[in-house]
């Protein structure tokens, strides 16, 4: 096979430098990975906040029981 012969056959299949350039699929998924990310991180620190939140419902419902079974 010539050398022009592959160099055709590689821009055909679309393996050149100027195409890879061109492709954007990677930054794409970076992109979706970092949304993904962040989406996350803010149901993390959402069920953090409620998490805290809860506990606290539950101790002050426990002293409360306590209390009033203790009388």
């Amino acid at each position: 096979m010539a050398l022009n012969e592959k160099a055709y056959h590689n821009q055909k299949c679309g393996f050149t430098i100027a195409h890879m350039t061109e492709d954007e699929r990677g930054a794409a998924a970076v992109e979706y990975a970092i949304l993904a990310g962040l989406i996350v991180l803010a149901i993390v620190a959402a069920a953090t906040a409620i998490g805290a939140t809860i506990s606290d419902n539950f101790q002050f419902l426990a002293d409360t029981i306590a209390s009033v079974v203790s009388n």
